[in-house]
């Protein structure tokens, strides 16, 4: 459990951050909170956060297999004060050792706000790199897609349970908003299919290191 108190301004029901996280995380390298995960205000600030930064310092990410790259299409922004004080927080921090036994830092320069708009954007199968994103704490600020109908793959991210998708899916994590995840991601490949026309999803995509 964590040495040190999980702050109610970060998570929306500290209370429930108990053993059968640590227990999901040790058991599958994911574990997830909410919807809601986090503080109402916290959320919102996030969200307002990652639309001016997508709107005002963004590039478009892009890469091939046959160029040696992960697969992948999506809009990335750097970072603003409320996700670094998020991510820095002591109540994140409590909560990751809590779940890995680690003590942990964030990787800035491996974290990023993520948008994916349909359709046809995504990100290919990879690992994360253990030296600057062994442990990902992924955050969905807004998720959405055409009424009357099922969110597609796309709003799924396959998580797998090894290093590749040949060791089998060990979960398939749907988007929602306010909702969060920590994974061990440099142990257990991931992936997003392609989102379908009319879906959105903006994440605030957290890599942590090993502190020291």
């Amino acid at each position: 459990m964590p040495d040190a108190p999980i702050a109610d301004a970060v998570f929306a029901d500290p209370s429930a951050l108990g053993p059968a996280h640590v227990d999901a995380f040790r058991a599958t390298g994911v574990t997830v909170l909410g919807p809601p995960a986090l503080d109402a205000a916290l959320h919102r600030a996030l969200l307002e956060e990652a639309l001016r930064q997508l709107d005002a310092e963004s590039w478009q990410l892009t890469g091939s297999r046959d160029r040696g790259e992960i697969a992948q299409d999506n809009r990335r922004a750097h970072l603003g004060p409320v996700a670094r004080g998020y991510l820095s927080s002591d109540a994140v921090g409590a909560w990751l050792h809590a779940l890995t036994g680690e003590r942990l830092a964030p990787s800035w320069s491996a974290t990023c706000y993520t948008r994916y708009t349909g359709p046809s954007e995504h990100m290919g199968e990879h690992c994360d790199k253990a030296d600057s994103c062994k442990y990902n704490l992924l955050t969905y600020l807004d998720a959405a897609w055409p009424d009357g109908v099922e969110p597609s793959p796309g709003m799924q991210l396959f998580i797998f349970r090894g290093d590749n998708s040949a060791t089998g899916l060990a979960m398939r994590l749907t988007a929602r908003s306010n909702r969060a995840a920590a994974i061990f991601g440099s142990r257990h490949a991931h992936l997003r299919p392609p989102l379908a026309a009319g879906e959105r999803l903006v994440m605030l995509a957290g890599c942590f290191h090993v502190a020291g």
